[in-house]
């Protein structure tokens, strides 16, 4: 069964959510503001709270792609100044992957997962980087 727009995002804001507190931070839900730009925030060790919003990527010839622009009225829109990271969660992979805006074009990314076929290294973007990891069970979670 085909699953509309807003399921698809529903289950990648839940699916990140549920990545984020596996790796020990606090996530934090915007109440009253379902059409704002920011799905979530989330307390990050090192920058402190952080805006992300949500997308669903898909994988293709070893590499996960995912907008990172809106089209509203067919009018690209891009995230900067409005969020801190894009995390993707990848239905393919069962994984999320935390990318900053700064990291990304503005209309989409490309994150290779594999080597490519002629081996080319300069200009990849790999996405082992931003994978999320979830805290080990001798690494105490925060509480």
């Amino acid at each position: 069964m085909d699953k509309t727009p807003s399921e698809v995002g529903a289950r990648a804001e839940l699916e990140v959510a549920a990545g984020l507190i596996r790796s020990g931070r606090r996530v934090y839900l915007p109440l009253l503001a379902a059409d704002g730009r920011v799905d979530l925030i989330f307390d990050d060790p090192e920058h402190g709270l952080v805006r992300a919003q949500c997308k669903t990527g898909r994988v293709s010839g070893g590499v996960l792609t995912f907008k990172v622009c809106s089209n509203t009225r067919n009018v690209p829109r891009d995230y900067r100044g409005e969020i801190d990271v894009f995390a993707v969660y990848s239905p393919q992979l069962d994984e999320v992957f935390v990318v900053p805006v700064d990291d990304v074009a503005t209309r989409g990314c490309h994150l290779r997962l594999e080597p490519t076929r002629n081996n080319q290294a300069a200009g990849i973007r790999w996405a082992e980087p931003y994978r999320l990891r979830p805290v080990q069970a001798t690494e105490p979670v925060p509480g």
